[in-house]
């Protein structure tokens, strides 16, 4: 074994710039692959807990009495994985009155929140504080009875009923009113509720000793079946619970199979005591299927960098292949076994394995932190892990080229090893013509994909997984096997027929000569131009498609969030606080225009509905052609206006109902005075399958007058704004300016961050980045490599021509001519299987772009960079080879075998 490490250790330090170039490659190529790792288990981190802080309440399990939610929610509280859990209620209120210093001021029907002292997890208080015996009200119900702390305020528990007295202690922002008052029915799971208009809020002890007796209880389990959303009838007791979000594990995968394991467990515990509705889970389930299409998304974009940059280690290892076959035919000649041979290949991979990996960690650990935004959460854990990964690829990549080396030894004579003579055999592959079939195959996907509109699917129920859809992947993947096979399969005969073309028979000039020189090299500059090609390729795919997802993202952002600038506030505050004109005057806003987001019943689907001023939604916000069907935006806004009674009906709506153009739409409203809902007549003016702020499936836009006179709403309760600067700090002074009305703020870039995370789970930023960096590094180094390799194979050649006389300058035009040749080539296979790429990606994943784009978006500056690299690196490769070229010890060389 010492002798072993003695001829490894001898074999490394005896050719330092051989090693040095190995360790580089395969630092590079495992820092990709580091970095990938990364980056990857931070993004999973990051949605998990996105998923987990958008819930409000992660459970709420109906109970039948007081007595009940207290002793089950201390019972649930104890149990593990369980944060915290608090007993609650609700209940209706069909008026509440106030005798302000205008006059006796009555409301319509509301709801009553009740939660012990200690909770203030579901409404923000604003003003005040909660105080035994009094009551909070919701800034919507204190605006409508004009009353403020220290005012007295009544709340009637149903008609007939003597109303009850208290005091105000508070001012609050009920945070998640469709949550809380939703209707709890275990066996639905959540279910989607018109949330009160006007809410109080008051202690459970107070809620229980003087309200809770006027009214009867809901019985548990029934709730979702006898009552209707929005018309809560009686007191819902229930316990409400928090999962401990520590425990729930790395990705939304794990962490919705462990916080079932938990819920399951507690309900086990107390068996026919509570059932929960777990709105976690619901978020959770929508993450994980968003993270599995992120995890395919990365293999698709990653792996075949990473594969590449392991197959330019490999030809780091071809350098000095010859010579290693010599040396071991002379250990084979000496008497070494093949398992000395094995362990010579074991402990010189190993040893390369260990600097490699770990400088590929620290190179991995230096691309997240100055790459990606906000770093990707390194620990010293995590660290650990990715360093032994890291060294683990490496040992893989080094220990590769050896082996083979060694097993080249004993596949022929003693004295073909030391020759370097090969006896060559057709591959299986090639005899199979799996290069055809892998193309024929990708081609046949794309052509169904575009055909049948075919997507990839994720069914994210409970148990995530890729639908049958999930062939079309294998896409991408065949045509990168496909080309790459192909071009081993031609070795460069077609470069060498067209150079051969270009000499002509007999060639007499220096180009001639050039040119015919490297028609003999077809193999030789195949093997770089695989590589280079292949590597320029995958930046072009990434940097295409990364451009396309990033327009893309916008354009989503834009719709999903509604506008530029986006400002929430209570019902009522933006009429009565002029919402809208103090958006409009702020510096950087263009143009604003309020809508009234609201619910309503078609038949008995409850749908999110939009009152707009078709005169203004234009110019607050952009409105595609594409979003409707059958005119243009322009045409359904003219339609709209000019119909007082109109209404745009979604895609969905339309084909589930049998509507058309004309028809008498009768929907149910909630009447905001009484708390009960009327039915409104509308008529169809059109369809509409996109609508800023609108959910994907079903909703409907309406005239805001209309709506507002049908609803008796106090007002819009949305101001859309386009803006001609920053949107950040427009949202920033929008916000500080109106922040005591209660409004939320939201600006297009944190929109673009979040609805990232919920197409592909995370921003493609960071990871485009990190590819596009190693790409170029990798692209640089592999033409560097290709120079280096091809002036160590021509050395006797290039020996010869100096020892006859030729001069310096035409012995390294054979020299760059090669590099020329293989760069010209690898630019333009790389434009065009790139681009072939990420257009086969972009319409593999049409359903995830929204709206689908127009056509590519091209990052010329980014391909113009990773151009610039690879001719920057041949230039500066092609001058060092002509210095070394002029140092060649020609007698050395001359006298070798």
């Amino acid at each position: 074994m010492r002798a072993i490490f003695r001829l490894a250790s001898a074999g490394l330090v005896r050719a330092p710039g051989r090693t040095v170039l190995r360790v580089g490659v395969l630092a590079l190529a495992t820092a990709l692959l580091g970095a990938m790792l990364l980056f990857v288990g931070n993004s999973l981190r990051t949605m998990t807990g996105a998923a987990i802080r958008s819930v409000p309440l992660d459970w709420q399990g109906p109970v039948g009495s007081r007595a009940q939610a207290v002793r089950l929610a201390t019972a649930t509280r104890a149990q593990p994985g369980v944060l915290r859990a608090d007993p609650a209620a609700t209940a209706p209120f069909v008026a509440a009155g106030h005798v302000a210093s205008t006059g006796s001021i009555r409301t319509g029907a509301g709801s009553v929140l009740a939660v012990p002292m200690t909770s203030v997890d579901t409404f923000r208080l604003l003003h005040g504080t909660l105080r035994a015996g009094q009551v909070v009200l919701d800034q919507q119900l204190a605006a409508t009875l004009q009353a403020r702390i220290s005012d007295t305020i009544t709340l009637s528990p149903r008609t007939g009923a003597v109303p009850h007295r208290y005091r105000v202690s508070g001012v609050a922002l009920v945070t998640a009113p469709d949550v809380l008052f939703q209707p709890l029915n275990p066996q639905l799971g959540p279910v989607p509720a018109q949330p009160p208009a006007q809410i109080a809020i008051m202690p459970l002890a107070t809620f229980s000793t003087t309200y809770a007796p006027s009214l009867q209880t809901i019985t548990p389990l029934t709730v979702g079946s006898s009552v209707v959303p929005g018309a809560q009838d009686g007191v819902q007791w229930q316990v409400q619970a928090q999962v401990d979000p520590a425990g729930l594990g790395s990705s939304p995968g794990q962490a919705l199979a462990h916080a079932g394991q938990v819920r399951n467990r507690v309900e086990r515990t107390l068996t026919g005591q509570v059932q929960f509705v777990d709105n976690l889970a619901e978020s959770l389930s929508a993450a994980a299927g968003d993270a599995l299409y992120a995890q395919t998304l990365y293999i698709m974009l990653a792996i075949p960098g990473a594969l590449i940059a392991l197959g330019l280690a490999y030809l780091a290892a071809l350098g000095a292949a010859d010579r290693d076959r010599r040396d071991l035919a002379l250990l084979r000649t000496r008497g070494a076994t093949r398992r000395t041979l094995v362990g010579l290949a074991v402990v010189e991979s190993s040893a390369l394995a260990i600097v490699a990996g770990v400088l590929g960690a620290v190179l991995a650990f230096a691309a997240t932190s100055l790459l990606v935004s906000g770093g990707v959460g390194l620990t010293a854990g995590r660290a650990a892990v990715t360093a032994a990964v890291c060294v683990g690829l490496a040992f893989a990549g080094a220990v590769a080229a050896r082996v083979a080396a060694s097993a080249r030894v004993f596949a022929g004579s003693v004295d073909e090893a030391r020759r370097g003579g090969t006896r060559t055999r057709t591959p299986l592959w090639q005899r199979l013509y799996l290069d055809v079939a892998a193309l024929v195959a990708s081609g046949l996907i794309a052509w169904l994909t575009a055909r049948t509109g075919f997507s990839a699917v994720v069914n994210p129920d409970s148990n995530p997984t890729l639908s049958l859809s999930v062939y079309m992947f294998f896409g991408p993947a065949l045509l990168w096997i496909g080309a790459t096979l192909l071009l081993v399969r031609l070795r460069g005969r077609a470069v060498a027929w067209l150079a051969r073309r270009g000499a002509g028979n007999r060639p007499t000039t220096a180009r001639g000569l050039l040119l015919a020189s490297v028609s003999r090299r077809g193999p030789s500059i195949n093997r770089g131009l695989v590589l280079v090609g292949l590597l320029l390729a995958f930046g072009v795919n990434l940097g295409i498609f990364s451009a396309t997802y990033d327009q893309q993202a916008r354009v989503d952002a834009q719709l999903t969030l509604g506008a530029d600038v986006v400002a929430t506030a209570p019902p009522g505050v933006v009429t009565a606080k002029n919402l809208a004109q103090r958006v409009a005057v702020e510096p950087g806003v263009r143009a604003v225009s309020a809508v009234d987001h609201s619910y309503a019943y078609v038949g008995p689907d409850l749908q999110d509905t939009y009152g707009v001023d078709a005169t203004s939604i234009g110019q607050a916000t952009k409105l595609r052609d594409s979003y409707f069907v059958g005119g243009t935006a322009a045409q359904m806004l003219d339609r709209l206006r000019s119909t007082p009674d109109g209404i745009l009906v979604s895609r969905e709506t339309i084909t589930d109902y049998s509507l058309a153009r004309g028809d008498l739409l009768r929907l149910r409203v909630l009447d905001r005075s009484t708390g009960r809902f009327t039915v409104v007549p509308f008529h169809v003016v059109g369809t509409v399958q996109e609508f800023p702020s609108a959910p994907k499936d079903s909703f409907m836009v309406a005239n805001l007058a209309y709506l507002q006179h049908a609803s008796r709403d106090a007002g819009p309760n949305v101001v859309f704004a386009r803006t001609d600067g920053d949107p950040v700090a427009v949202a920033r002074r929008i916000a500080a300016d109106t922040r005591a009305d209660g409004t939320t703020v939201r600006d297009i870039r944190q929109q673009t961050q979040q609805t990232v995370s919920s197409i592909t789970t995370v921003d493609l930023t960071g990871i485009a980045k990190i590819e596009s960096t190693f790409a170029v590094l990798l692209a640089a180094g592999a033409m560097a490599l290709f120079v280096g390799l091809a002036l160590s194979e021509r050395r006797r050649e290039l020996a010869t021509m100096a020892a006859v006389g030729a001069s310096l300058r035409h012995i390294a035009a054979f020299v760059w001519s090669e590099a020329a040749v293989v760069l010209g080539v690898a630019l333009v296979l790389a434009a065009g299987l790139g681009w072939l790429l990420a257009t086969m990606l972009v319409a593999m994943l049409q359903h995830v772009f929204d709206p689908p784009p127009d056509a590519l978006a091209i990052p010329w500056s980014s391909l113009a960079i990773l151009a610039a690299a690879a001719v920057g690196a041949t230039i500066v490769a092609t001058a060092v080879a002509i210095r070394r070229i002029r140092r060649l010890p020609l007698g050395a060389i001359l006298r070798e075998r």
